[in-house]
């Protein structure tokens, strides 16, 4: 009897241990993106979840990598190709399927539709800690600290607004507005420090990790300078529009910003957990 029982209990955790995947999926390469579509006054790019399906628009296999392990655009380590294509996915929930098993659901689509294969290391890497002044931070508490912020799973996207850019993550919402000369100005309404400084992420040449030991949610406002997006374009393998040369910053700079803000980036070493990517299929299989 004992002996019976265990190949079937043996077969009943194995079926419960299955990696969740959708019920049903289709993917499909995206339309280019074009000034018209941007002048049209609205486009969304990100992630959309309801009771019943998860809807991505425009992103690349790189962003469905970070999306799908939940990782920062640092801990990403792929071919350059994976950066440039971007994909369309509506994808149907399973019977009694939930919002936080979307990533996992993810991960399993990108093993069987684009045969992704990658390792995981561990590298020393050349951060900058965002870290409170000695004199302390000069924050501004956001107006609604008592509600929770957004969800830490799958939240996420890019929408223009006229020319300015608003994009949503799990630590909240920040707007970003062009400026005479390629300047960016950048508001949060309510962030908290570690989504703060993955927003910095893109505007640095190192990763930034938040070492502030602050606590709450806040409104912040930095300026950043058409030189210093550049060195972080560069830095992050993208592509740079041809002939366009930086504007004078005109005393303009994420540093002196965050100064005013009583925080600082220093630079430090420390070792980061990556996904390395060893190989994917630009072409999904099809639907």
């Amino acid at each position: 009897m004992y002996a019976r029982f265990v190949p079937a209990l043996a077969l009943v955790c194995a079926a419960s241990a299955q990696t969740p995947a959708f019920e049903v999926a289709s993917v499909k390469l995206s339309e280019p993106i074009t000034p018209a579509m941007v002048q049209s006054g609205r486009l969304n790019i990100g992630v959309t979840i309801d009771a019943t399906h998860v809807r991505i628009s425009k992103l690349s296999l790189s962003d469905l990598v970070r999306l799908a392990y939940q990782i920062k655009n640092y801990q990403y380590v792929g071919p350059s190709w994976m950066n440039d294509q971007r994909y369309d996915i509506q994808a149907a929930l399973p019977e009694g399927g939930k919002r936080g098993q979307v990533p996992a659901m993810l991960q399993t689509l990108l093993a069987e539709r684009f045969k992704l294969v990658f390792h995981r290391e561990s590298r020393d890497l050349a951060v900058y800690a965002l870290v409170a002044a000695k004199d302390g931070h000069r924050l501004k508490p956001a107006a609604v600290q008592d509600a929770p912020l957004a969800s830490p799973q799958l939240r996420g996207g890019a929408t223009i607004v006229g020319n300015a850019t608003v994009r949503s993550g799990p630590g909240g919402d920040s707007r970003v507005t062009p400026q005479p000369g390629g300047n960016l100005h950048v508001e949060t309404a309510r962030m908290n420090m570690t989504a703060f400084a993955d927003v910095l992420n893109g505007y640095t040449e190192r990763p930034v990790l938040n070492m502030t030991g602050i606590e709450g949610a806040f409104y912040m406002e930095f300026d950043v300078s058409a030189e210093e997006v550049r060195n972080a374009r560069r830095a992050l393998g993208a592509p740079i529009p041809p002939g366009e040369t930086a504007a004078d910053p005109a005393g303009v700079s994420l540093f002196s910003s965050l100064q005013k803000l009583g925080l600082k980036l220093e630079p430090r070493n420390a070792p980061v957990e990556v996904i390395v990517v060893d190989k994917a299929e630009k072409l999904p299989t099809e639907n």
